[in-house]
């Protein structure tokens, strides 16, 4: 996204729905064993640095050095994610990729191979060949529009425009001498930076769209994209084996956090258990203790949505109101009563580093104690010192935006859910839960080519997350980046990974 390399496949809106558009590959062939699948490379694409035309080999590398399964030690951020679907890239001849499926998954090549969610980006064997493995995290040679200069973890991202781009033969750019990304965690700083020019493009609070709009500044809504903003019951694991490979997990189910519940505490699984009981009634009157309405108009400035299951969208034309919770203090207070926590207990709730993070949490906490008794702690440190216990299956702390990779208003409904609430994804991120129905879910959903079949089993799952409550939407909010007059265009596609505030395809943009 930041433009220093690029990935197999571009996202382009055709008739209303998203689909891939050639990048470094041209075309994909599904065998109809679904047991493999054959990416065409774009030919003549040149690496930075003088490394070289990129190939086959190179493809075969990123990938197989991010998988879990093939590189074992990769700390990649898909590395979890890549490993029950890749069992191996393998190149062909210079211009062919074999994808060789560990599972086959039927949200296809827009889901892992290209920018619209989460992938790989190219690099050079070349480069790991002179270099290893610690050489080369700090020499950042891709093939993208932007030859690095300086990348700075939390600082900055700058890069001059690459002379031999592959895109700029067909009209892709760049269309700018340099690139650079800021990292600028303050609101209001992001928003002056616009106003006085500083950058030309901003994320910014969603309160600040209605003001930067009257002085003339464009919303930039190709991303067709809307964050849902939930909090995940941090703590639950409910699998003994781990779903891929069937192996044992050991896990630590603190019944003494009253929305925490263990299915063993009997022995074998079982849902009736005295903390499956009373930790389903404590999320479910949180979930009704939200008054979501009023966080719409007071955190977001009226623009916006309520949300209740954080993986779907109330817009959706599947959206039934049966998956909804409301807003009822007298029944969440009853259904506390009912659980045994009628008097209120003391809870931690991470909230992260920024603003509207901390807002949601201060707004929610307030009610929760003055309506249950229950007194909120927000833990606002660093996303990194939170993530490694999502990852080791160590924490058991809710968090704010932590029900994972699908809480995205523009994900396809039919798409297999689950796969980060359950252990299918153990070894890699997690939303600190692994539950059986997701499990169940991704497994069938995944692997299900017929659509109305998936459709059936993705409604269950909603179902499922209503009944446990395992994850609790609160609200999407727009995910628009603002630009500023001396933008003349920006060919902005649609995205799901709103890691940059829906910010990409910028060797794009024109400057006036």
């Amino acid at each position: 996204m930041v433009g220093i390399t690029d990935v197999l496949f571009n996202s382009i809106l055709k008739d209303g729905a998203v689909t891939t558009d050639p990048m470094l590959a041209l075309s994909y062939e599904l065998d109809s064993s679904l047991e493999f699948g054959t990416f065409k490379l774009r030919e003549g694409v040149q690496f930075h640095g003088g490394y070289g035309e990129m190939t086959a080999k190179d493809v075969e590398f990123s990938y197989n050095d991010a998988n879990s399964v093939t590189n074992p030690e990769s700390i990649h951020g898909q590395a979890g994610d890549f490993a029950p679907l890749i069992q191996s890239m393998e190149a062909v001849d210079d211009y062919t990729i074999k994808l060789n499926y560990r599972n086959y998954d039927s949200r296809g090549v827009l889901h892992r191979f290209s920018r619209f969610w989460q992938t790989a980006g190219i690099v050079s064997t070349k480069v790991f060949d002179e270099h290893g493995v610690e050489g080369m995290q700090d020499i950042y040679v891709g093939v993208g529009a932007y030859e690095n200069d300086e990348w700075s973890q939390n600082g900055k991202v700058d890069g001059h425009a690459f002379a031999d781009y592959w895109g700029t033969a067909v009209g892709q750019g760049p269309f700018t001498e340099r690139a650079i990304i800021l990292e600028v965690p303050e609101g209001a700083s992001r928003r002056a930076m616009l106003e006085t020019g500083e950058v030309q493009i901003a994320q910014v609070a969603t309160k600040d769209y209605p003001g930067l709009s009257e002085k003339g500044f464009k919303a930039e809504k190709g991303g067709f994209h809307n964050t849902i903003r939930p909090i995940s019951m941090v703590g639950n694991y409910w699998e003994a084996n781990n779903a891929l490979t069937g192996e044992a997990m050991e896990r630590d189910r603190d019944t003494s956090l009253p929305w925490i519940g263990n299915p063993f505490e009997d022995g074998d699984y079982s849902e009736t258990t005295a903390s499956m009981v009373s930790s389903q009634k404590v999320r479910e009157a949180l979930a009704w203790a939200i008054d979501r309405e009023a966080l719409v108009e007071n955190l977001l400035g009226g623009l916006g949505f309520i949300n209740h299951q954080p993986y779907l969208s109330m817009n959706n034309p599947n959206y039934t109101d049966d998956w909804s919770w409301g807003t009822d203090f007298g029944k969440a207070k009853a259904l506390l009563d009912d659980a045994g926590q009628g008097s209120g207990f003391e809870m931690d709730m991470w909230v992260g580093t920024g603003e509207l993070g901390a807002e949601i949490g201060e707004s929610v906490g307030a009610a929760w104690q003055e309506k249950l008794g229950i007194k909120v702690n927000l833990i606002k440190t660093a996303y990194s010192t939170y993530r490694p216990g999502l990852v080791a299956r160590t924490n058991k702390t809710p968090g704010v935006f932590i029900c994972g990779d699908e809480n995205h208003s523009n994900f396809p409904y039919d798409w297999a859910h689950g796969f980060v609430v359950s252990s299918f994804s153990a070894g890699g991120y997690g939303v600190g839960q692994e539950i059986p129905y997701a499990t169940k879910s991704y497994s069938l959903m995944s692997g299900e080519p017929d659509l109305a079949k998936r459709e059936e089993l993705a409604a269950e799952f909603y179902a499922q997350n209503r009944k446990w409550a395992n994850c609790i939407g609160i609200f999407e909010e727009p995910l628009w980046p603002f630009s500023g007059p001396d933008v003349e265009s920006w060919d902005q596609r649609p995205i799901a990974n709103g890691n940059i505030g829906g910010v990409n395809n910028i060797r794009t943009v024109k400057l006036k």
